[in-house]
């Protein structure tokens, strides 16, 4: 029977955990992505928030993602391949910037990475960025920035769920990072 080993990755905008996903599952026989950017509402979406100063939706928060489709989507990729005959191990990389914001896409998660920076380089990396919608002028310190803190603060504030998560400084070189995370997968698969 396949057995799924699931990887999760989140943490700012800009930190680097796309490029991580990707360089993980380049190298990691039998993985696969999920991106949690592929789970925003349509821009017309009535369920978006809109913030009114900015006249702009805000796409920082957890209720502008479809995260029951994500999760029902990483449970038919656990159930789907599933060949009662095959021993090998698969590992299903998700990546997404609210990713623990859902407990029960957390709760299945063998292995969680959370990366971080400071506010200047993220906004530094944010501006070489092109969003689609864009960004509004204002948008980063009225939703991006207080977003990301109230969503680590409620991951710190969950004592079980901050226990293990593995942080990592997103300005550390990406080679060293990649080199990190690889190893202990390797090591626990």
């Amino acid at each position: 029977m396949t057995k799924w080993f699931v990887v999760g990755i989140s943490g700012v905008t800009g930190s680097g955990k796309t490029t991580l996903a990707t360089s993980l599952n380049k190298t990691i026989d039998n993985s696969i992505v999920l991106n949690q950017d592929d789970y925003f509402f349509d821009k017309k979406d009535k369920r978006h928030t809109l913030i009114s100063e900015l006249n702009h939706v805000n796409y920082d928060i957890i209720s502008s993602m479809d995260m029951e489709k994500m999760y029902n989507d990483i449970i038919k990729i656990i159930k789907c391949n599933n060949d009662d005959d095959d021993k090998t191990t698969r590992v299903l990389i998700l990546d997404g910037f609210l990713l623990f914001d859902c407990q029960k896409i957390a709760d299945i998660c063998n292995l969680k990475y959370f990366l971080i920076l400071d506010k200047d380089e993220c906004i530094k990396r944010r501006e070489k960025r092109v969003y689609d919608p864009p960004d509004v002028p204002g948008y980063f310190d009225i939703a991006v920035w207080p977003g990301y803190i109230n969503y680590k603060r409620k991951i710190q504030d969950n004592k079980y769920l901050n226990n293990l998560i593995n942080y990592i400084d997103g300005t550390t070189n990406k080679d060293t990072i990649y080199q990190q995370v690889h190893q202990s997968i390797i090591n626990k698969i």
